[in-house]
């Protein structure tokens, strides 16, 4: 459906702000911790309204909640490109990011009505490449466009969500009455276990972490380099190319179903993203840097896909969903400042690969004995 690729673009006019917003911020000499109040702040309304948002969506609400959240996120990522002091950069960034939470629950919730009962798996694995592309492309377009200054910018954000409206617009909903998967339980395949509902707990720890690795990679990253002197064409890139590998491997990960609801996929993939973490923290050079975070978007890809698919496959969905993306800001803002007081400590900036090998492992364990637990008295 061609209205999937709306959190796409949403996804890219965040991305394109939220990387030039902080690009500058580097070059204008702002400190490690003013850049990380300036990608929190948001996260921290996100967080709150995502909860609030959780309790009253439906599958009636939710297109009229997009409409009016894609105009408030166009007009606010805008002033957010116009802004250059910091006390009104935060606000900015407050708004902005209220709108986004309205948004990206109501699309789940939309996304859920629209989709028939059995084809979960495939509609959250569009979503994730969907999203992930789109993140890809605000990268790379902001650090292209950076240097032919705000109007270049500007004019992208408005015109992508003028399409967006667009697209919402013309799209024809699926009626009320016909039976989605907004109301039934997505069916397990022949190789894949029986639906455990702790396993939406398991899904909260995965969409945490994923946030708590990648926003200071987003955030943070941006601004070393730029007081290293690296051209903001280059870590545009490398975080495009995080974002991609993410959506591709999201997408594929829809197939496999032997994954779900199992220890085994939690243990290796954590493990591995530790791993690199930790070599880049011992070598961290810029294509050191650049090669771990690219290949860390196939952690974030799996996480992504399994924390939603768990969540709307499970229970009061719009709500667990509400708890994902309240989740999204809390991993966010936490792993900004969890790398502040780690770089301090350590007393370098390449502290922040170490802090985050040392969430994924911390992670693994909550998800393990989560997983662990007997789903009742009479079952292992």
């Amino acid at each position: 459906m061609l209205v999937q690729v709306c959190p796409a673009l949403m996804d890219w006019t965040v991305f394109l702000v939220l990387f030039a917003v902080l690009y500058r911020a580097g070059e204008a000499g702002f400190s490690g911790l003013q850049c990380a109040w300036i990608g929190g702040i948001g996260q921290l309304a996100y967080m709150a309204t995502s909860l609030a948002v959780g309790l009253v969506l439906s599958r009636r609400n939710a297109r009229g909640f997009l409409l009016a959240s894609t105009a408030g996120s166009t007009v606010a990522g805008i002033v957010c490109l116009r802004l250059t002091a910091f006390a009104p950069q935060m606000v900015s960034q407050v708004v902005l990011f209220v709108f986004l939470a309205f948004f990206f629950n109501s699309f789940q919730t939309f996304m859920r009505g629209e989709t028939a009962p059995g084809g979960l798996a495939l509609t959250v694995g569009r979503y994730t490449m969907a999203w992930s592309v789109g993140s890809a492309g605000g990268f790379l377009s902001s650090g292209s466009l950076y240097r032919l200054g705000n109007l270049a910018l500007c004019a992208t954000t408005l015109l992508v969500g003028i399409l967006i409206l667009a697209i919402l617009l013309r799209h024809r909903a699926r009626p009320h009455v016909m039976a989605s998967a907004d109301e039934h339980v997505d069916e397990a395949a022949s190789r894949a276990r029986a639906v455990n509902p702790r396993y939406v707990v398991v899904g909260w720890c995965l969409i945490f972490t994923a946030m708590f690795v990648q926003r200071p990679l987003q955030s943070l990253w941006p601004a070393m380099c730029a007081r290293a002197g690296i051209l903001p064409f280059l870590p545009g890139v490398v975080l495009s190319l995080h974002m991609l590998v993410q959506g591709v491997w999201g997408y594929r990960v829809a197939g496999f179903a032997a994954w779900r609801y199992r220890r085994t996929p939690l243990m290796v993939i954590h493990l591995a993203g530790a791993i690199l973490l930790g070599l880049t923290w011992w070598k961290p050079v810029f294509p050191a840097a650049a090669a771990a975070i690219i290949v860390l978007g196939l952690y974030m890809g799996y996480a992504y896909f399994t924390a939603v698919y768990y969540a709307s496959n499970s229970g009061r969905r719009s709500v667990n969903i509400g708890v994902n993306e309240c989740l999204v800001g809390m991993g966010s803002f936490a792993g900004l400042f969890a790398v502040q007081w780690g770089e301090t400590l350590m007393g370098q900036e390449d502290g922040m690969y170490a802090v985050c090998a040392l969430g994924l492992l911390v992670s693994l364990l909550i998800q393990v004995a989560f997983g662990s637990m007997r789903r009742d008295a009479g079952k292992k």
